[in-house]
């Protein structure tokens, strides 16, 4: 069970089913509560996805309504929603034991620590629940920074404990071991069976370590709204936006 785990409202204590207008089918859907974590058992009938993803979906439609025009990087995506929409799409996962920026299979391999890309290649990037699983997130954050264009945003979810003061590291590297500093946890990964191991636990200061490891001001949306299907656990969409004005000094840990 991960840190802190309470749910705000189960299948018991509110009406498990209803309808709505779902942003990823673009229209209207039935959401259906399958368990008390609503984070990932509250669902749409028709693409069933979970509120984070719709939730990431209704922000950007805010924060950049002409999305589909632009450049967008994604960083092991969950689904294939934004390559549908987007003509500029593409996406990369990390895989172990293969070179960065060379394909594994036809997919791009890439460190989120060590981007291959050069700066300023894109409009939008994106990652949904990847942050909790990378070593060093002040690296990631400052390297997603360096590749977006100025005017550019990281738009991106992490699960952020209400209850948990200080964020701290569950796990680190020394070369190629891993160092436990807590009991192991893992969460599923798209690419491999045996799961991603949680390496950062992220508590109420984390807003202010994503404006400091990326070096941009970060913004915080939460949504919660049942007639969009978007309610449960750790709803926050945080949104960096890559401009001169909002540039802050990086200050060491």
């Amino acid at each position: 069970m991960p840190f802190g785990r309470r749910s705000r409202q189960t299948a018991e204590s509110t009406n498990p089913d209803n309808l709505g207008y779902c942003a990823i089918c673009m229209g209207e859907a039935t959401f259906v509560v399958e368990g008390p974590w609503l984070r990932d058992q509250y669902k749409c009938a028709v693409c069933h996805t979970i509120p984070r993803q719709r939730a990431v979906v209704e922000v950007l439609n805010a924060v950049r309504p002409n999305w589909r025009m632009l450049s967008i990087h994604e960083s092991s995506p969950s689904l294939c929603f934004f390559g549908e929409q987007c003509e500029g799409y593409s996406f990369s996962y990390f895989f172990e034991n293969v070179p960065r920026g060379s394909a594994n299979d036809g997919v791009r391999c890439e460190d989120l620590e060590r981007l291959t890309f050069e700066d300023e290649s894109f409009d939008v990037f994106v990652t949904q629940d990847v942050l909790e699983h990378v070593f060093h997130p002040d690296r990631a954050l400052s390297e997603i920074s360096r590749v977006l264009k100025w005017g550019g945003i990281h738009v991106f979810t992490t699960p952020k404990h209400p209850f948990l003061g200080k964020s701290y590291a569950r796990a680190t590297s020394a070369g190629d071991e891993i160092v436990h500093l807590h009991e192991p946890h893992y969460h599923g990964n798209p690419v491999s069976a045996d799961g991603s191991l949680v390496t950062w636990e992220y508590g109420a200061d984390f807003d202010d370590l994503a404006r400091r490891w990326s070096g941009y001001a970060t913004s915080t949306f939460v949504i919660r709204d049942r007639t969009r299907g978007i309610d449960g656990e750790h709803l926050e969409v945080f949104v960096t936006l890559k401009d001169p004005a909002n540039s802050t000094p990086l200050v060491p840990d």
